[in-house]
């Protein structure tokens, strides 16, 4: 039996940043076990006749306070995001550029009565139920009915794929709740917020990985050298004699502390007990993941980060990133990328569609909203059928349970995107957090 201080089952990019991390606090004794052939997990770079898809994560918002400091100890390299601050909105029939300034607020995206109520949410009283409030209603309120069924649409669609009605505001988007709870309002929270930012400060901006995400996993991979062992599955993980036991085929590890880097549906699989029915009330929503490229003149793209469907739209399309204007370097010169993400929360069938259908589909589609027809000559198409976590009301409540249950048991960890964040640089908060609790 092996034996290490540290055991980390999944090597995605939860389990690697951990490790990371556990290493600059001085912890060299762990392992890190990963059942797949190559590391990063479902963050991965697809490069096929001079196109290079993301099919999950494919910029970093930075600097950041967690994630900037995790780059720079395993020495990745990124760089600045070409005019990824203009991004759009179709609705109404019409893509509608919303710049990254004040001149947003004059983008045809509403009728004025409808901007004036928004406009007048400082002023809003209206408390928050007691209740966990639904993205919907959080933004309804404080928005007003037009804009804020809008804004929760695309907030939603964006970052989890997922249904407003159905996402609680308070676990999915708590910076933007803490604003209300800070100040009584969004834009006042904010403009506080602001007067507090250091005097220079840089503002965040959106990077790109150099080489993409594969590269970072790579990256990440090369830190822990021996470390990271893969094609290693784990079967069970299992408190014996005031240690933990990895178990896998005819192999086990015994540890002082084990994180479990995966899925909490994942992870109550392998411990068992109390833990299997309650870390499967995790919920997921299915996503397809289409790209498409071919010659600037058969796919002609707009400069800018990417489009999201209102709520008026009506498509399976959630949103189509301009890859290719904003990373030149996923395309070949000359040539365009777009990578359109599709099912979601709100049309889970979709994923279940054919290939064929699927490409149709969806190309007609990206069509209406670039309001030219495409001819793409590469299509990619990828299937996320375990989905995206969806924090929805009652996230919190089951997530203190889980600390609770987790702290009975003694050297547990667990990380990841189902628990506090989908985003990497939550990723790279959450695994600082374990590290430090670990490594002091």
């Amino acid at each position: 039996m092996a034996e290490a201080q540290v055991a980390v089952v999944g090597g995605g990019l939860a389990g690697l940043f951990t490790a990371s991390e556990l290493i600059a606090t001085g912890v060299d004794d762990l392992v890190v076990l990963d059942d797949g052939e190559a590391p990063g997990g479902v963050a991965r770079t697809i490069d096929r006749d001079g196109f290079s898809l993301e099919p999950a994560a494919g910029t970093l918002l930075l600097p950041h306070p967690h994630l900037s400091p995790v780059l720079e100890r395993l020495g990745a390299e990124v760089e600045p995001a070409v005019d990824a601050g203009l991004r759009y909105v179709f609705t109404r029939g019409r893509l509608v550029a919303l710049p990254s300034s004040p001149k947003a607020a004059f983008a045809p995206i509403a009728p004025w009565r409808a901007k004036l109520r928004a406009a007048a949410e400082p002023f809003i009283r209206k408390p928050p139920p007691s209740e966990d409030e639904t993205l919907d209603s959080f933004m309804r309120r404080r928005l007003g009915d037009r804009m804020g069924r809008l804004v929760a649409w695309v907030a939603a669609s964006g970052v989890f794929a997922g249904d407003p009605h159905r996402l609680s505001a308070r676990a999915a988007f708590p910076a933007i709740t803490s604003l209300e709870a800070e100040a009584g309002s969004i834009v006042r929270g904010a403009l506080r917020r602001l007067r507090s930012r250091p005097r220079g400060a840089p503002r965040p901006t959106s990077h790109v990985p150099v080489g993409g995400m594969t590269a970072l996993a790579e990256t990440a991979a090369r830190r822990l050298g021996t470390r990271l062992q893969q094609g290693r599955a784990v079967d069970a993980v299992r408190r014996s004699g005031g240690r933990w036991e990895v178990s896998g085929g005819d192999d086990t590890i015994e540890a002082d502390h084990v994180v479990l880097a995966c899925r909490p549906q994942t992870a109550g699989r392998l411990l068992g007990g109390a833990f299997e029915p309650l870390l499967a009330r995790a919920v997921t929503a299915p996503v397809v993941v289409v790209g498409l490229g071919g010659l600037s003149a058969d796919l002609p793209l707009p400069p800018g980060f990417g489009a999201l469907a209102g709520p008026d739209a009506g498509t399976a399309t959630l949103g189509v990133l301009f890859e290719s204007s904003y990373a030149p370097r996923r395309a070949p010169e000359g040539s365009s990328l777009a990578k359109v993400i599709a099912g979601g929360a709100t049309r889970p069938d979709v994923v279940g569609w054919d290939d064929d259908r699927l490409v149709e589909h969806l190309s007609a589609e990206v069509a209406q909203i670039l309001g030219s027809e495409i001819d793409p000559s590469f299509v990619e198409v990828v299937r996320h059928e375990a989905g995206i976590p969806q924090y929805e009301p009652g996230h919190l409540d089951w997530l203190e349970r889980v600390d609770e249950i987790t702290a009975e048991h003694p050297g547990l960890h667990l990380t990841g995107w189902g628990y506090r964040g989908v985003g990497v640089a939550h990723l790279a908060a959450d695994a600082t957090r374990v590290a430090r609790t670990i490594g002091g």
